[in-house]
């Protein structure tokens, strides 16, 4: 039993001091395992009394993706980078090599929505189709609008220039080969063909009359206001009729040349889906000019004119297959304080434009007269076509007559 009893506590003290130190070297891992959870304890500390809350700078460099694009043989994407308040770019990638090319596309300014839904989809709309970039049909060049940056247009406000010197938006044109852009300054609008590439048309905006030398710089937005709801002046300003609208340069591009060809004082257009076609009407100062007209790309004849004379032409309406558009013009009245439209038609086949419909048709109710803004449209086989009546408004009050006794 001694020898026992020796030997087990002979061996529990040798147990003991092989336990020792892994005892003591198990402390030392775990001192420094608590040193380092103290460490990075301290450290995350630290990052955390370094974050800051967000503020309005921070929400205005957050950027979205609008617009995006595919090209037709689908070797192309693009879109447009825009910031919540900021200078944007257009971003175009090689789907195939993952290249990219990216440009400035300029300030587009924030607005609050209108508070009327359908305002506010127009508005929605409208944006949409100055941030969205357009690739030709033939995928070898993408189009976009450049709007004047920030910077830019802060200077002009700080300035007081006139709304007509005030920076206006460029035509972005990009090659898709090297991603070389050319920028064509001043362009109100551009169109390209659906369906054949080749050719664009873009529209500048009007030149910029020189400032008299008596002219007082423009007034501030709320001086127009106050004037116009002071005195008789306000008065005399909001009974008089609608300010006539003038047309610019239109230019139809070569894509594969770069030549242009210049069309003075047209006031709207429309492009064909096949490129044979470019139709634009004229609002010419010297108003025996005015028309429509018709010009074949390519072919350097003179427009022709499908209809012509003094008044206004508008509302160019294509049929489904485009063979055959819809028009109105006051031609035949230009000359009335009120003048009343009249709808014509033109096939492509033909050489000039003819009447199809007036105040006068069969047909159309008494007291009723052809909408300007009403619908005008062709059904889907362009057999019929459709368009807008209205009360014909009340005649005009002679001022003299309505002026106290």
């Amino acid at each position: 039993m001694r020898r026992d009893s020796f030997f087990g506590r002979r061996g529990a003290r040798s147990v003991v001091d092989r336990l020792i130190p892994i005892i003591i070297a198990l402390a030392l891992v775990s001192s420094g395992f608590g040193g380092g959870r103290a460490g990075a304890q301290q450290s995350g500390a630290k990052t955390a009394t370094a974050k800051r809350p967000l503020n309005h700078q921070d929400y205005d460099a957050w950027r979205s993706i609008q617009g995006q694009q595919l090209s037709r043989d689908g070797k192309y994407l693009a879109y447009s980078l825009i910031p919540q308040d900021g200078d944007g770019e257009v971003v175009v990638r090689d789907l195939a090599s993952g290249r990219e090319w990216r440009h400035g596309r300029g300030w587009r300014r924030p607005v609050a929505p209108p508070s009327d839904p359908e305002a506010a989809q127009q508005a929605f709309q409208s944006g949409g189709r100055v941030t969205r970039p357009e690739f030709t049909a033939d995928s070898r060049f993408l189009l976009f609008t450049i709007e004047p940056d920030k910077a830019d247009v802060q200077k002009a406000i700080k300035d007081k220039k006139r709304p007509e010197e005030m920076p206006k938006n460029a035509l972005g044109i990009m090659d898709l080969s090297n991603g070389a852009v050319s920028r064509i300054d001043r362009v109100k609008s551009f169109q390209a063909p659906d369906d054949k590439g080749g050719w664009i048309a873009y529209q500048l905006e009007a030149k910029v009359e020189p400032r008299k030398a008596e002219e007082k710089p423009a007034e501030k937005p709320g001086d127009a206001i106050d004037s116009e709801d002071q005195g008789p002046r306000g008065a005399q300003a909001s009974s008089r009729t609608p300010r006539k609208e003038y047309g610019t340069d239109l230019l139809l591009r070569d894509m594969a040349t770069g030549a242009e060809r210049t069309f003075s004082d047209a006031l709207d257009y429309s492009f064909s889906k096949d490129a044979r076609t470019l139709l634009f009407t004229v609002s010419s100062k010297k108003e025996e000019n005015n028309g429509l007209f018709a010009v074949t790309p390519g072919d350097a004849a003179a427009p022709v004119g499908l209809l012509t004379g003094k008044g206004k032409y508008t509302r160019l309406t294509w049929d489904e297959k485009q063979t055959q558009i819809a028009f109105l013009s006051d031609r035949d009245d230009a000359e009335s304080k009120q003048p009343k439209y009249k709808v014509y038609h033109w096939d492509r086949k033909s050489s000039s434009a003819k009447e199809v419909a007036s105040p006068e048709t069969k047909g159309v109710r008494s007291g009723y007269v052809i909408s300007e803004r009403g619908g005008l449209g062709f059904s889907r086989d362009g057999g019929e076509l459709y368009l807008g009546l209205a009360p014909a408004p009340d005649p005009e009050k002679d001022p003299d007559d309505a002026a106290p006794a």
